[in-house]
């Protein structure tokens, strides 16, 4: 499968002024990448899609185990992910910052990823 390459802040990633493509495992952490920073409700033409940071992250008193269920169903149900391998998470509440590092297996190998969501 091929996908369109982004950069780190989201942009289209353009280089000779032609864009650029990903494939194999470098599509497929682009894809689980995504799919961590997307927020509940904020793509208008599905407003289902998304994981619940508003809802279940930046609140009072939030519920860890239960995010790390969260994100550890979205990262196995990404396309390409065959098994979660490790994963870890920290909440800093006066920053209110979540940070997710994990390892996963698909079929082109073993990678690892780290993701701080703001």
């Amino acid at each position: 499968m091929i996908d369109l390459a982004f950069d780190t802040e989201g942009d289209l990633l353009i280089e000779d002024y032609d864009i650029s493509f990903l494939e194999g495992i470098d599509q497929i952490i682009q894809n689980v990448a995504f799919r961590l920073r997307f927020f509940l409700g904020e793509w208008y033409l599905d407003i289902e899609e998304g994981i619940p940071y508003y809802q279940e992250l930046f609140i009072k008193a939030p519920n860890q185990i239960r995010i790390e269920s969260i994100l550890k169903q979205e990262i196995v149900e990404t396309e390409g992910v065959n098994d979660l391998t490790k994963f870890a998470s920290e909440f800093n509440p006066e920053l209110r910052k979540f940070s997710v590092i994990f390892s996963a297996m698909t079929d082109e190998g073993l990678f690892t990823l780290e993701i701080e969501i703001p």
